[in-house]
């Protein structure tokens, strides 16, 4: 496989995640509400919905197709039993797409790709790290 597919291939994978993002925060929305929680999981689906629409953009951008699919992240998180069980493995997911992020900017890619994922990472690294601020207190 050349660089470019892998590169998007990876961006693709990105993609599909974040899709995902936004079932697992529509889920937490609907099925745990939460005074404390429920501006958090709105950030999360802002953030992962901005996401998506960046990642079809850098795929076009980068010259490749989008992919329709979406990621299997939201079934694991909702087959979990507890709240704190399905937020560990959302950050646990957000953590992962940070670190996909660092393997496409190996990559040699448009200046405009690369600002957009420095971009997504910082959105994933502060929504870890508010969401950390919730679980150490519990």
């Amino acid at each position: 496989m050349d660089k470019k597919q892998a590169l998007l291939d990876l961006l693709n994978a990105l993609l599909e995640a974040e899709r995902a993002g936004v079932q697992t925060a529509n889920y937490l929305l609907e099925k745990h509400q939460s005074e404390e929680l429920d501006a958090q999981y709105k950030q999360v689906k802002k953030d992962e919905a901005w996401s998506c629409a960046g990642l079809h953009q850098a795929i076009l951008r980068e010259g490749g197709t989008p992919s329709k699919q979406t990621g299997a992240f939201a079934d694991k998180v909702i087959a979990l039993d507890t709240l704190q069980e399905k937020l560990t493995l959302l950050n646990k997911g957000q953590a992962w797409v940070a670190r996909k992020i660092d393997e496409a900017l190996a990559y040699d890619i448009h200046p405009d790709t690369e600002l957009f994922l420095q971009e997504m990472k910082e959105k994933h690294h502060t929504n870890i790290n508010e969401l950390d601020k919730y679980l150490m207190g519990k």
